[in-house]
Order: structure tokens, then sequence, then C-alpha cells
């Protein structure tokens, strides 16, 4: 609004020094036309900073969106991250659970095993007992009749 005013008393200024010599309806229509000249470079003024400040708006709204943009994609990353790290823990644990059902399996194995060598060597040692018995008695007999 400065502007228009500053424009539109330079213009008159100008136009009346020139017009000194002409007559009042020249000089009427001169100073019209510099009011018509200086509105038309007011509004052309306010136009101007009119589309400079939807600029700015548009420019602050793009930056807005991109912000926002690059939030959600971050968001995103850290979500996909934690998801993995979820994943690779629930993954480990079934490793473990694995291991502990293979090493249990293992001891069982092992313990029937161990039982099953006990059980023979007990077996085998009471045969041989009683081998050992059956001979002495024999041995015995022998000695008594002779």
């Amino acid at each position: 609004m400065r502007s228009t005013a500053i424009i539109g008393v330079v213009a008159t200024s100008a136009l009346l020094l020139t017009l000194g010599g002409c007559s009042k309806e020249d000089m009427d229509k001169a100073k019209s036309s510099a009011e018509e000249a200086a509105e038309s470079a007011a509004q052309m003024a306010d136009d101007a900073m009119d589309k400079a400040g939807d600029m700015a708006d548009s420019a602050a709204d793009a930056t807005g969106d991109a912000m926002d943009s690059m939030g959600d994609a971050a968001e995103d990353a850290m979500d996909s991250a934690g998801d993995m790290v979820d994943d690779a823990g629930d993954k480990m644990g079934d490793m473990a659970d694995d291991a502990k059902d293979q090493a249990s399996s293992m001891m069982d194995e092992a313990g029937d095993a161990a039982n099953d060598m006990m059980d023979d060597a007990e077996s085998e040692a009471k045969d041989m007992m009683d081998d050992a018995e059956a001979g002495a008695k024999d041995a015995m007999k022998k000695m008594g009749e002779s």
C-alpha cells in the first residue's frame, strides 16, 4: 500500500511539472492517467506480493509434507527393525528349545543304554556266580568222594 502512494505522488508530480503550460482539462486527464497508472502499478505489486505469499505457503506445505514423509519412512524403518529383532529373538528361542529337547533325548537314551548295560552286567555276574557256585559244589562233591 505504501508503494502505491509513493508511485502515485511521483507520477502526479512528474505530470504536473510537464503539464504546467496545459489547460485544466488536459491537466485533469493527465492526473487521471497518472492515478490510473499508479493504481495499476500498485495492483501489480499487490498481485506479485500475493503470489509470492502463495508460493511461500506452497513451499512451506511441501516442506511439511516432505518432513511428514521422512518421519513416516523413519517410523516404518524402526518398525521393520523391531520386527526383525523380534523375529530373530523368536528364532533363537526356538533353536534353544530344540537344542534342549535334543539334549534331553540324548540324556534319556544314554540313561536307558546305561541301565541296559547294568542289567546285562548284573545278569552276566549272576550267571557267573551261579556257574562258580555249581563248579564249587561239583568240586566239593568230588573232594568228598575221594
